[in-house]
């Protein structure tokens, strides 16, 4: 009777437990773990060489005119990357050099002042973690958060990490219902990070 009261909440559960530590041991070579799909992946090449990172091959450049159209203003990300099937998508902007006060903070301290500043102006967003990535000498902070929007709850998973003096602002969002899915996969993706 348990099983048959709580089975439709009871196997997604064990089904992402399992998932989500199968992704944990991986090593990402040629190809990732998304969900139980294995999706094929390739070097990307970042901000004119400055830094490279593994990315499934599912994520393509967007087009210019549908970047612009999913922005509020025409300061949309300098890279967007979104998967071909739409469902996901991934954004890197280098943020102005240092504001005022802000430039001797290391990256996990300006990712929490990001959140304190985004709870501020967004109280109905959910803020769940925060965490860091170690990509060799690299230390990638990120956070990540269910928003609401009309066409339905998305998740963000935000990160922040510095190349050469440097803070590129990064956001993976997708639609909520496949969070599941791509939390375990970003941070393997961002343990690929490497700067020149």
């Amino acid at each position: 009777m348990w099983m048959l009261e709580y089975g439709s909440e009871f196997i997604p559960a064990l089904k992402y437990k399992y998932v989500k530590k199968r992704i944990q041991k991986q090593k990402i070579k040629k190809y990732v773990l998304v969900g139980t799909d294995k999706m094929p992946v390739h070097r990307e090449s970042l901000f004119e060489g400055r830094c490279s990172m593994m990315l499934p091959d599912s994520l393509i450049d967007m087009e210019v005119t549908d970047g612009i159209v999913g922005y509020r203003s025409l300061q949309s990300p300098q890279i967007i990357k979104a998967a071909t099937n739409g469902n996901a998508v991934l954004t890197f902007s280098l943020l102005p050099k240092a504001e005022a006060g802000m430039e001797a903070m290391d990256v996990s301290d300006r990712l929490e002042k990001l959140r304190q500043d985004m709870e501020k102006k967004w109280k109905q967003d959910v803020y769940y973690g925060t965490g860091e990535v170690q990509a060799g000498e690299l230390k990638v902070s990120w956070m990540d958060l269910k928003s609401f929007c009309e066409k339905g709850n998305i998740y963000s998973f935000i990160f922040l990490f510095d190349i050469n003096g440097d803070i590129v602002l990064g956001n993976f969002y997708c639609h909520f219902q496949h969070y599941a899915i791509w939390k375990p996969v970003i941070p393997k993706l961002l343990a690929t990070l490497e700067y020149k």
